[in-house]
């Protein structure tokens, strides 16, 4: 309001003829110099951003729904992406249960791991009320990712053979000798298997596959465990030593989906 009665005063002054200006007038247009500023300023930028928005030209509107449009394709791009490579390893699960029609299976997607990179325990969305059970084995089309240890009514956790707390009653494919391999997954540190009491004398190379046995009632035999990748011991009578150096046959650093056995018809002693 103040600056508004200075205006006017000034404005008075201004528009009542040639006469010099006295000091009162200076003074007054000196103090209302910057209100006139302001005034003009904004009203100025007020002006400039109501045309910018009345004036912009056809191509400006093209531009931003062409710019929009792109945006919505490359989403639509990233999530074809997404489903054409769950399509593919959901493919890859069937034909596993295809080449092992004497399984059950459930299917299932990790909805939580632990920390660290390895998927040593993870749970996935699926449990009792999907037929899912305390120590069923869990696979995917590789071979074995370990057991279920707890259930939920629509949930699972799994603790996977690299586990440190993980054995597994195995066989050499190629000799057939017996042997258990355990997870050495501690801290985050390796995803290697160790294998033990293998019988004295036994002919294991790098490059042997090791398999499930079927004894114990928990895993079913045959599956893929992994492959020798160094032979530790060649002879000596200590069934505590360890015997080799095992690689997983499943990437234990992705895991998105897995089957859990629910029922079997093949071997299990």
């Amino acid at each position: 309001m103040l600056a508004t009665v200075l205006v006017l005063v000034i404005l008075i002054f201004a528009t009542s003829g040639d006469r010099t200006v006295s000091w009162v007038e200076s003074t007054i247009g000196s103090i209302a110099q910057p209100v006139q500023t302001f005034a003009s300023n904004v009203s100025n930028g007020i002006v400039d951003f109501f045309a910018r928005v009345f004036n912009a030209t056809d191509a400006d509107k093209e531009n931003e729904q062409l710019k929009l449009r792109v945006a919505q394709l490359e989403q639509s791009e990233k999530e074809l992406e997404e489903l054409r490579l769950e399509n593919e390893r959901l493919k890859q699960l069937l034909n596993y249960a295809q080449t092992n029609e004497s399984y059950k299976y459930v299917t299932a997607s990790v909805i939580a791991k632990g920390q660290g990179a390895w998927f040593d325990t993870f749970t996935i969305n699926a449990g009792r009320t999907s037929g899912i059970e305390k120590n069923m084995p869990v696979v995917n089309s590789l071979g074995l990712v370990g057991r279920i240890t707890d259930v939920g009514a629509t949930w699972a956790k799994v603790s996977s053979i690299i586990d440190s707390r993980s054995t597994v009653s195995v066989m050499v494919e190629r000799t057939r000798d017996g042997a258990m391999v355990q997870g050495v997954l501690e801290n985050g540190s390796s995803s290697s298997l160790e294998l033990y009491y293998l019988p004295s004398g036994s002919d294991l190379v790098p490059g042997d596959i090791i398999v499930t046995n079927g004894l114990g009632g928990v895993f079913p035999k045959g599956i893929a465990v992994g492959t020798v990748t160094e032979v530790t011991r060649t002879s000596g009578n200590d069934s505590n030593e360890r015997n080799a150096l095992v690689a997983p046959s499943v990437d234990f650093n992705h895991i998105e989906e897995v089957m859990v056995i629910i029922s079997t018809d093949g071997e299990t002693e």
